[in-house]
């Protein structure tokens, strides 16, 4: 296997005139290239066919990405969405095929260079202590709970991982008029702002991850994307300690906001 540590950089930079070396402006990760090789083998012919075809068949990327996932000894796994890009086009060759066997050297391409955790992570924001009745039902599958928080004030966030990654928001009401504020030493503060009201038995759902960015009712379905204020920014959330700011008017004791997320690490 190939390509599993850490994805390509690339460098963006200014050369400055009469001055050695450059200025670094920018750095970005790029898409990544996987290598996996396959061994495929069967008791007969028909069953050799009937698995390779199946296994050519559901890579095909024209419907969508698949995913690897790495599952360690001591049970912790990462994934990465990947693209079949080629690799099982077929060889005959003497120690590349046989009649109950054959060899394959796929090579996958990752868009989103980064690998996610196997579990997400849930902080919940209260205005007291904390339930995660709202959105979550017992037993919290595939989740891993963090401590509470508050409403209408700061709070440190620890987030894990290597990576910025982008938080799904759930929001349950009552309360009205909430501005989400992420505080950082490198730069402005980075902040959105929802102008709704929100009965008791109303929820949204907040998704800031790129690609799949909306704002609608957790029932309905309704969008509330007009309803954003001016130039909103939604914001990922960096490793390490967060200050994360979350305000709301009129809340009751049944409000609540959870950050949902998934880590994102650089290898496997």
């Amino acid at each position: 296997m190939k390509g599993f540590d850490a994805p390509p950089f690339l460098l963006h930079y200014d050369e400055m005139p009469a001055l050695d070396g450059a200025n670094l402006r920018h750095v970005r990760a790029q898409a990544r290239e996987l290598f996996l090789p396959l061994f495929l083998s069967a008791t007969d012919r028909t069953t050799l066919l009937n698995l390779k075809r199946r296994l050519l068949s559901s890579f095909n990327p024209s419907y969508g990405a698949g995913q690897i996932r790495v599952t360690e000894q001591d049970g912790s796994s990462r994934w990465i969405e990947v693209y079949y890009a080629s690799g099982a086009e077929g060889d005959e060759g003497k120690s590349q095929a046989g009649v109950y066997w054959c060899k394959y050297g796929l090579v996958l391409r990752a868009f989103d260079p980064f690998f996610y955790a196997g579990s997400s992570q849930v902080v919940e924001f209260t205005p007291g202590a904390l339930s995660l009745k709202k959105f979550f039902s017992e037993p919290f599958l595939g989740l891993h709970l963090n401590s509470s928080a508050n409403i209408n004030g700061t709070s440190e966030v620890t987030i894990t991982g290597d990576v910025d990654t982008w938080p799904v928001w759930h929001v349950q009401g009552p309360g009205n008029n909430l501005t989400f504020k992420r505080s950082v030493s490198t730069g402005p503060d980075l902040t959105f702002s929802l102008g709704i009201s929100l009965g008791p038995t109303d929820a949204v759902v907040i998704d800031t991850r790129p690609g799949r960015k909306s704002v609608r009712h957790k029932t309905t379905g309704e969008s509330f994307w007009s309803r954003l204020g001016p130039n909103p920014q939604l914001w990922p959330i960096a490793p390490g300690r967060n200050q994360v700011t979350i305000t709301m008017s009129d809340v009751g004791a049944e409000t609540s906001v959870v950050m949902l997320y998934q880590p994102r690490y650089i290898s496997a």
